[in-house]
């Protein structure tokens, strides 16, 4: 890991942090976040690393991501399915259900897309990842 991510990193999850629950309209609720939305930018489901670069571009859209959820007026895409849980390599499997919302936002009108996700039984919503659109 170089400099630039190392100092990336700490400048992000320092803000990240310190984020409060946001209404959603599109979803009709609140999303919240959590570590395991953060870790998402810097790691694939399976737990690879992502390439740093790859996960400073991701991190980088954070910044974007309060604002598309606020700004978003509806789903783009609903899905329900088993995925890996616990960060770790186990087979280890749950089922959630995810949102797509996107918006255009920030100062050079970008377009994005945020994923959202729910445990099937669990009350919160999650934000999970987010990536610029062309």
């Amino acid at each position: 890991m170089g400099k630039k991510f190392r100092e990336l990193l700490i400048e992000r999850k320092s803000e990240y942090l310190k984020w409060i629950p946001i209404y959603c309209s599109a979803i009709r609720d609140y999303v919240f976040f959590n570590m395991q939305g953060f870790n998402h930018l810097r790691f694939e489901i399976n737990n690879n690393p992502r390439h740093p670069k790859k996960a400073m571009y991701k991190m980088g859209l954070l910044p974007l991501v309060r604002p598309v959820i606020h700004s978003a007026t509806k789903v783009d895409e609903y899905q329900r399915r088993l995925s890996p849980v616990g960060g770790s390599r186990s087979k280890v499997l749950k089922e959630f259900e995810y949102w797509a919302i996107t918006a255009v936002v920030g100062k050079q009108n970008t377009k994005l897309k945020v994923i959202l996700r729910r445990a099937i039984g669990g009350e919160k919503i999650y934000f999970w990842s987010v990536m610029k659109l062309t």
